[in-house]
């Protein structure tokens, strides 16, 4: 009889358990919109930590090569590896804002000022060459004009009205400057006491989870995710940087205009694989083309030479194989997070595509295991049987 009762109320439990979360989920369907507001105001409010631990991750590496350089410290290497790496970044970034940031600035301005003259100059000459009574002629010249039109309007109206947007936008630095200062200070949190923190992660994760060969695999693709990460982002930071100086003292040589506008556009679009250097290209030769066709030619015959000796030389000598993905999936990757998550996901897809890919191929691969199956990719390959062959 009391075991019957305690059936009885196991089967009244799950089913009130069933109903409950029904009730939960049709819930949360309708009330999405509202949830996804709250989600949005949780993000913006942790918005300062999340970019602390963003830094303190970029930061990571150099603080621990330090920390190694300062173990005759004792107890305090880590402080000192940890106060010497934000000099360091503070001081890059600070060179970077004296050095490069005002020489950006004016030639932007000088651009703003003198594109719509170059606009018009160009067109002139295009003009030149068309004028005839010819058909053809009067309908190229009237795609022309309507383009000059449509050209100058923009710059007049759009273009110095985002200037003034961001100008606007300058006001607002103080609450900006606020979250800036609690990312560091998260950042240091981070730094000096990493290992504790990820302990905690650690240690909640096997408090929730406790199968053992679950939490292996978890672990080993986490460390995995790391080390695809941080190889690449590192090594294409660097690659990045590379390739902007290469690029500002070949165009400083060629005597190109707008030297250090285009070498910094060129540097911050290599920043995403194999398309960056000639997404970067396009605006940069555009540019170059109002002032000189025939330096336009050149830099964009330079753009070519320069990529080649990045894709075959300086990146696979920085990265290496980071990632292990071929140039199809690295196409599909930029393709995929480029349209979920714009720029960004230009920048990052390639690793998150890499660390799925990882992913999956341990899951085939312990399936196939099971099976034993084989694991080489090679074993799969259907070869086409010669007829003349008996």
């Amino acid at each position: 009889m009391e075991q019957k009762n305690q059936d009885y109320r196991r089967l009244g439990l799950t089913i009130f358990l069933s109903l409950a979360a029904t009730i939960v989920f049709f819930f949360l369907i309708f009330r999405l919109g509202q949830i996804g507001g709250m989600f949005s105001v949780v993000l913006s409010a942790l918005e300062p930590v999340l970019i602390g631990m963003v830094l303190a991750y970029l930061l990571c590496p150099v603080a621990t090569f330090l920390e190694k350089k300062f173990r005759k410290l004792g107890k305090f290497a880590r402080a000192a590896a940890v106060f010497a790496t934000l000099i360091l970044a503070f001081a890059v970034l600070g060179m970077f804002c004296a050095i490069v940031l005002p020489q950006l600035a004016g030639s932007v301005s000088e651009l703003v000022r003198v594109l719509p003259g170059q606009v018009q100059a160009q067109l002139g000459r295009i003009s030149a060459y068309l004028e005839s009574d010819s058909e053809a002629g009067a309908a190229v010249m009237q795609m022309v004009e309507s383009a000059e039109t449509y050209l100058t309007d923009w710059i007049r109206t759009h273009l110095l009205s985002t200037v003034s947007t961001i100008s606007g936008q300058v006001l607002s630095i103080g609450s900006m400057m606020v979250s800036l200062v609690v990312a560091v200070i998260v950042s240091i949190y981070l730094l000096l006491d990493r290992e504790r923190y990820i302990a905690q992660c650690r240690k909640l994760f096997f408090a929730v989870s406790r199968n053992r060969r679950f939490n292996d695999a978890v672990l080993e693709a986490v460390g995995q995710t790391d080390r695809i990460f941080s190889g690449f982002i590192s090594g294409k930071l660097v690659d990045s940087l590379i390739v902007g100086v290469i690029c500002f003292i070949c165009l400083t040589i060629l005597r190109m205009p707008y030297t250090l506008l285009v070498s910094v556009i060129v540097g911050v679009t290599n920043i995403i694989p194999m398309f960056g250097p000639f997404i970067g290209a396009v605006p940069s030769a555009f540019l170059i083309l109002l002032v000189s066709p025939a330096k336009c030619v050149i830099f964009v015959i330079f753009v070519v030479i320069l990529q080649q000796i990045d894709g075959n030389i300086i990146g696979p000598k920085i990265l290496g194989n980071s990632t292990g993905l071929s140039a199809l999936y690295v196409t599909v990757s930029m393709l995929l997070f480029g349209r979920l998550l714009g720029f960004l996901g230009m920048i990052v897809g390639v690793p998150l595509f890499a660390t799925l890919y990882y992913l999956v191929k341990r899951l085939a691969e312990h399936s196939l295991r099971k099976q034993k199956l084989p694991v080489e990719t090679e074993s799969y390959i259907v070869r086409e049987q010669n007829e003349n062959q008996v």
